[in-house]
């Protein structure tokens, strides 16, 4: 920057000093073409218009200033009019000299007006070329489809030198699977004139490397001229953060999925006894049935209707049997989210008849109070019911040290801007404090003994109702038991069930 200064300044005192020699030269050359035309001619006609040369040169060079040359001609009049005598008299000399110092004053305004609008105009382009200059995005203009200014935020993003740029069209530095969109783009705006548009798009470097951009394309008129701005913002770092974040979200998703499929094997190891309890119920059934048929048939006895009755009999049991295993499949399955349209009382009654054989193991009276008009709410089944399962198996672990065993399970529906669903499960076990409730749904933290839990249920089950929309709250006091209630919001459009 300071050789360009130091050479413009230069270049300004050699400009100057020239101007300088080319007056003085044509002051001298006024003087000689009055004492020829005075003194040989004997005339003044063509010489007195000869004065209005410099007069004119001085007053374009130097605005204003340059009347100072007329003061200059009026002397050299002077000597002149002194040896062949004053043409017209000594007022056509006077005359003379106001004349040109009108013309002078009429070019020196005219000139100083020009270079003032001159030099306006020029601080204009040098404040624009230096918001251009400093602008953190690419900007380029366009005028017939090809790249006439750019840029060097737009030359950086693009890794090319400007002269890469100019004469270029903007669709030669596209990635090819935006050409086709952004293409379509610029032919809606040379339809439209006024059209503005604004995409994300990937420009491709002089590398071959790809950058993300949020470009904008607007049409432009500047007198008689049309163009187009292309701005472009480079958003590289936005993308490779999104792209980061969907793909740990989706590996937090798949830990999750692996959570809750753990968590439910644990709670199936912890119910192993209760179903093989259970299982053993109708096992022995059949056993029995079975027997009694064989009897029958061995010795002839009982009636034909006594022996069908065994065979049904047998048959309901294995039904019973088969309903078990059905319900522990269901629950150690593994599949992907699968959200539609859930009854949550067929959930909540199938979550207590498959927890029934603990409840009965351990004394628990259960009661239910499944509202009528509940509506349906938008879910994933399986993982609905891990929350219902979860909750009501803490209700269960909470009452193993109480006297009075009652759970109680209510569902009803709670009008609002979003109609909701409520789940209440209450219990009379042991119940918790302000302090405990305040980090009852951390991670790992857990109230129960050893071996009973892993701390990891109801975080689970939070996570779980907040991914349906949904919030769980949990209210208790120490030795009078506790009250867990899930909220959904109720699925739009579905009748009550």
């Amino acid at each position: 920057m300071q050789e360009t200064t130091g050479q413009t300044s230069g270049d300004g005192r050699t400009t100057g000093t020239a101007r300088i020699l080319a007056m003085v030269a044509m002051i001298v050359a006024y003087a000689a073409a009055g004492a020829f035309f005075r003194g040989v001619l004997k005339t003044d006609y063509l010489w007195s218009h000869l004065g209005y040369v410099p007069i004119v040169f001085a007053c374009a060079w130097w605005g204003m200033r340059g009347i100072a040359v007329v003061p200059i001609l009026a002397a050299v009049n002077v000597p002149i009019c002194l040896a062949w005598g004053p043409g017209g008299g000594w007022w056509s000399v006077a005359g003379r000299a106001a004349a040109f110092l009108l013309a002078g004053i009429c070019v020196g305004v005219v000139s100083e007006r020009f270079a003032a609008e001159r030099a306006a105009r020029k601080a204009c382009e040098d404040f624009y070329r230096a918001l251009s200059d400093k602008a953190i995005v690419g900007i380029a203009v366009c005028r017939r489809g090809e790249i006439i200014i750019a840029n060097p935020r737009l030359c950086a993003m693009l890794g090319r030198d400007v002269r890469e740029l100019i004469g270029r069209k903007i669709s030669d530095f596209l990635d090819s699977r935006d050409a086709t969109a952004v293409g379509g783009m610029l032919e809606g705006i040379a339809r439209d004139a006024g059209a503005e548009v604004r995409c994300e798009c990937r420009l491709r470097r002089g590398d071959g490397s790809l950058v993300w951009a949020d470009v904008g394309i607007a049409p432009f008129s500047s007198g008689d001229r049309d163009g187009l701005l292309f701005c472009a913002y480079d958003i590289t770092a936005r993308k490779e953060a999104e792209a980061k974040r969907v793909e740990l979200t989706e590996i937090a998703r798949r830990q999750e999925d692996i959570l809750v499929h753990s968590t439910r094997l644990a709670e199936l190891g912890e119910m192993a006894a209760a179903i093989a309890h259970e299982l053993n119920q109708p096992l022995t059934g059949i056993r029995n049935y079975a027997k009694n048929a064989a009897f029958m048939l061995e010795k002839g006895a009982g009636s034909r209707e006594e022996m069908a009755e065994n065979l049904r009999q047998i048959s309901a049991q294995v039904d019973r049997a088969a309903r078990i295993i059905g319900q522990m499949r269901d629950l150690t399955r593994r599949r992907e989210r699968q959200f539609a349209p859930v009854d949550v009382n067929a959930a909540v009654r199938e979550s207590i008849e498959f927890l029934m054989p603990q409840f009965r193991l351990t004394g628990v009276e259960v009661g239910m109070e499944l509202g009528r008009d509940v509506p349906k709410i938008m879910g994933d089944r399986i993982r609905l019911e891990q929350v219902f399962l979860n909750l009501l198996t803490n209700a269960r672990q909470a009452m193993e040290e109480s006297e009075e065993r009652k759970l109680k399970v209510v569902t009803r529906s709670e009008p609002g801007d979003v109609p909701l669903v409520a789940i209440e499960i209450t219990d009379t076990g042991r119940g918790f404090g302000e302090a405990e409730r305040a980090k009852m749904f951390t991670p790992f933290y857990t109230t129960k003994k050893p071996g009973q839990g892993t701390g990891l249920g109801l975080s689970i089950s939070l996570r779980i109702v907040r991914d349906h929309g949904g919030t769980i709250s949990a209210e208790g006091r120490p030795g009078r038991g506790a009250t867990f209630t899930v909220r959904l919001p109720a699925a739009p459009g579905e009748e009550k069930s």
